[in-house]
Parts: C-alpha cells; structure tokens; sequence
C-alpha cells in the first residue's frame, strides 16, 4: 500500500537470527507508479514500502560509511567562534543574540549528526535456541564483569636491565579494559550490548556477530570463527593489586640475581608476584588478549563461552592454549606499533629526543620520564639522559632490538 512520506536517511535494518545463521533485511522506499491525474501543487512524491536483502558484508560496509562521514556541527562551532569574535569588535546587543542562536544552532546540527551517523539495528529471534544461546553469552560476560581488574594486553617488551625491573626478562604493555553493559559508537539496538571496553578497541557481543571496534571502523566476526581460550600469567604486579588476585609469591623492585634485594636502592620495596589469567578472542585474521585478575573468573568464563561457541561450530577447539602458543601468538600482536617507528630511527640515527616528545611517543606522563635519574627502560628501548635542549632535558634512544 502506497504512504506519503519522505525517503528515510537510514532505513530500518532487521536481522533474523536462528539456527540455520542470521537473515538480514532493510526496509526501503521506491517511487510508486502513479496513474494520469491534475496537477498538485507542493505535494510530495508518494513512496511505497519494501523489503530489500542484504548481506552482513552490506551491513557493515554501511555502518562504516556513516562512522566516518563528517560531523557537521564541528564546522558550525568553528563558525561560531569565527563571528563571535568578529562582532564583538562591531555590536554588542549583535554579538549577544548571536551567543544565544548560535551555540543553540551548532547544538541542534550536533543531534542531527548523531543521527544520521548512527545505525539502528533490531535484532528478532526465529527460534528459542538462538535467543537461549545469545542471552546465555550475556550471562557468561555478566560473570567475567565481577573480575576487579582488567586490561587488554597490547604487546610484550623485552627487558634487559632484569635488575631495575623486579627481576622480570620482559615487560608487558597493558590498557585498562572495562566488561559489562556498552552504548556502541553509533549502533542502536533494540538489545543489551555486552563486551569490552579496552579503550582503543572495543568487542561488542551482538545476537549475530562479534563485532570490535577499532581504528575508528567496525568489523564483524561470525561466531562459527570465533575461538575463546586461556592462559595463565605471573605477573609481577607494580600498581595496585586487585583483591581477587591470586598471590603466588614477593619479588623486589630492585633484585639481585639470587632473588633477594639490590641495596645499591634506597627506595626499594617488595612486590607481589600475582597469577592472572588471560582469555584469548581469536579468529582467522583476528586476535585480542584480555588480563583478568582473577583467574578463577577467567577459566569459569572461557569454559562457559567456548561451549556457547562450540555450539556455532563443527569442530571442538581447546579450552587451554599451550605456552609456546601463547608466546608464538604474542609474537604477530602489535609487535611493530606505528608509533614506535620514530623511536626507532632516531635510535638508528643516534639523534636526541626531549622530554615531550618523548612522553608523547609513549602516551607517558613527562614526570614519568624525569623521576628517573639517568636512564630506564621501555617498550624495548632504552633511554639514557644526555643534558638539556633549551628547558627540557634530552635523551639518548637505543634499540634493544628484542621487542614482541
């Protein structure tokens, strides 16, 4: 039946899950056929509903469109600001009514952003066994969310002054993650959204796919690919030990080789060495590594997702990762981030880095850096203070040549 109505921007996108896989449709509007007839004046063209198919590739290469278009209302406060300044200068009552209009304006261009960049997606379920499974996914999430601590593990470092780094032979680079309830970046659905938050990227557990989010677009994973496992961790643990962790044993912040304390330090203290667990969400051309305190918490959540996964899949997988795997693993994840490549020349260069520069290659504090007292050790360089360059102290950078 024909409607008179606009074409929607967004059209509705409906995503049939069941056994058998996941349906995706979109609701669109095309030109209805109009028969001869008078003239009408300021009317609007009649569009008729349908139902157009579409592929989960679709989908995503959509959504991704519309992250990545523009938000205009950044242009309009730019804009603000340009003729705020301008005519405060010519006309006050002037420049007073357009502090009210324009901010109000740039505001109502901001939500019209919001909602043209967002995607509402409604999830239905064909069959009691999809919606079991997919709420029993939430509920295995619910309980990994009762960990006290989490991070997602970036990449590991080898580190060769082992006296200055609690004994340890290598250092992992780590960014504190949050699991429970999520507000994807522009996705609505019409269900709880559960994952991790890890900061630069983010796994959502959609009733159809694992989607992650990351480098500012979304990818999508089907759970037939999707592998959960895990693998304990001794960690020795420098910041503020989580209460459910498991405490396996001391270590000193400065430490001999035989294990007891370097009293060359004044400032040094015991540290705990505590066991972690970390799951691994893994597939073909994917991998992420979640630190969970408890590992307790994190063996009970790995055994419970992997059987909702197995269900999703013809083959067994295992539970528990070999260590050489493990390691093998770490090895292809992050091992040549981006940001360390100018690190990397100057270190090849023999050139000298400030301060900040420095704290900004890293995404370190500058005090972080200046309360060592001549050189330290990080992400597999080495830092050694050489003098000053106009205010800020200067800094030699060497290669260890052994980062993963």
């Amino acid at each position: 039946m024909a409607m008179s109505k606009k074409k929607q921007q967004v059209p509705d996108t409906l995503i049939q899950v069941g056994k058998q896989g996941s349906k995706y449709q979109q609701k669109a509007y095309k030109v209805s056929e109009r028969a001869y007839g008078t003239t009408h004046e300021n009317s609007e063209e009649e569009y008729e509903e349908i139902t157009v198919d579409k592929s989960a590739a679709e989908i995503i290469d959509q959504i991704n469109k519309r992250v990545k278009s523009p938000y205009y209302w950044r242009y309009c406060g730019i804009v603000t600001l340009i003729l705020l300044l301008t005519f405060s200068q010519i006309s006050i009552p002037l420049t007073t009514i357009l502090a009210v209009v324009l901010p109000v304006a740039t505001y109502m261009v901001r939500k019209a952003d919001i909602k043209r960049k967002t995607t509402p997606l409604f999830y239905e379920f064909s069959d009691d066994y999809s919606e079991n499974k997919f709420y029993s996914s939430i509920a295995a999430f619910s309980k990994l969310a009762e960990t006290k601590s989490s991070w997602r593990l970036k990449s590991q470092v080898a580190v060769h002054d082992w006296k200055r780094n609690a004994g340890s032979s290598s250092a992992l680079i780590r960014e504190r993650s949050k699991i429970g309830k999520q507000n994807p970046n522009l996705l609505k659905a019409n269900v709880d959204v559960w994952g991790v938050d890890a900061g630069s990227i983010k796994l959502y557990l959609l009733p159809d796919r694992f989607f992650v989010f990351q480098d500012g677009v979304y990818s999508a994973i089907s759970y037939s690919e999707i592998q959960a496992s895990l693998q304990d961790l001794e960690y020795v643990e420098q910041e503020s030990l989580p209460s459910d962790a498991t405490v396996i044993g001391q270590t000193w912040k400065y430490a001999r080789r035989d294990g007891g304390p370097d009293k060359r330090f004044n400032n040094n203290r015991q540290l705990p060495i505590a066991k972690y667990g970390v799951v691994a969400f893994s597939s073909q051309n994917f991998i992420a590594y979640l630190i969970v305190s408890s590992l307790e918490i994190a063996s009970s959540f790995t055994q419970s997702f992997s059987k909702i996964l197995d269900s999703s899949n013809s083959g067994a997988k295992s539970l528990l990762s070999s260590n050489s795997q493990f390691q093998s693993a770490l090895l292809e994840a992050d091992c040549s981030p981006e940001h360390l490549e100018p690190l990397k020349k100057a270190a090849s260069q023999g050139s000298e880095l400030t301060t900040s520069q420095i704290a900004q290659l890293l995404g370190v504090s500058t005090s972080f850096i200046t309360k060592n007292p001549s050189s330290f050790d990080y992400e597999g360089f080495r830092f050694v203070r050489s003098g000053r360059s106009g205010r800020q102290l200067s800094w030699k950078v060497e290669y260890l040549g052994n980062e993963v």
